[in-house]
């Protein structure tokens, strides 16, 4: 009888055991950890998953206040072994006053932090993948990084040159003389985001958008938004010297931009516009 009723429990409790959200599979998974090990992750961090031989997560759907006729999902993606937190989103939301659709195919991360994991996985659905498993899909894939190319570079390009003389002229800088080199990061397939390195001018450019980055609605008409942070000044050792700031980078995450930029990028000539 005990043998049968611990059975019936244990089978209820598979029954109940939420599962993963539409649209979220192991390779999203293992495409998220690969995104974070370029841009987030250090050694340290995979100290627990080397030791247990499995990649944990805790995946759950959640359900933010959104504006009407947003249609949006959101997704939360803990790895309790390193304590970090992924919300990703696949955006599907109209924009009337610019008449643009904003929809993605696919989840895309939306923020990451550092944390302490929920006390239990109890309304997640639990995930394990052997670590090889990620390691050899990693090692596959190695060679395999897509950059920007046809229109889309095209308009990188011009949005690149337009922001830079913009941010000179708004700084009092003499305007660029000669060939000027940048270096695109590569594009990630749980990301919209882009960072661009300007050689000459020492300077980051950051592109980030809910829309897929690649889908020409979104640069076509309307042009890119970068975001230029100057290396030399706006570089901390810490977040807290600059608190209630935005407007700062980590030397760490500097590190790491410039990594994705010059190793991992592809190297773009532009030249300046004429008097």
């Amino acid at each position: 009888m005990k043998t049968l009723l611990s059975c019936l429990l244990l089978v209820t409790s598979l029954q109940a055991a939420p599962s993963l959200p539409e649209g979220v599979d192991e390779l999203l998974l293992i495409e998220t950890t690969m995104h974070l090990y370029r841009w987030v992750l250090d050694e340290e961090d995979l100290d627990q998953v080397f030791q247990d031989r499995d990649l944990h997560y805790w995946v759950r759907e959640v359900q933010p206040d959104l504006d009407e006729g947003d249609q949006s999902r959101f997704i939360e993606i803990w790895m309790p072994q390193i304590g970090l937190q992924v919300t990703s989103r696949k955006a599907d939301y109209e924009i009337e006053e610019m008449n643009l659709t904003v929809k993605n195919q696919s989840f895309k991360i939306r923020n990451v932090l550092r944390g302490t994991p929920p006390e239990s996985a109890e309304d997640f659905a639990e995930i394990r993948i052997p670590y090889e498993k990620a390691q050899a899909l990693a090692f596959e894939r190695r060679a395999q990084a897509r950059y920007p190319e046809g229109e889309f570079l095209e308009a990188l390009r011009d949005a690149s040159r337009a922001e830079v003389m913009a941010y000179l002229k708004e700084n009092n800088e003499e305007p660029p003389k000669g060939v000027q080199t940048l270096y695109f990061s590569p594009l990630s397939p749980v990301a919209n985001d882009l960072w661009v390195f300007w050689e000459n001018g020492g300077k980051l450019l950051r592109l980030a958008s809910d829309m897929d980055l690649e889908n020409p609605a979104l640069w076509k008409d309307k042009g890119l938004d970068l975001k230029i942070f100057d290396i030399k000044t706006q570089t901390v050792v810490h977040l807290n010297e600059a608190k209630g700031s935005n407007a700062f980078m980590t030397r760490d995450q500097v590190g790491r931009y410039l990594f994705n930029c010059l190793i991992l990028g592809k190297k773009v000539e532009l030249t300046p516009p004429s008097e």
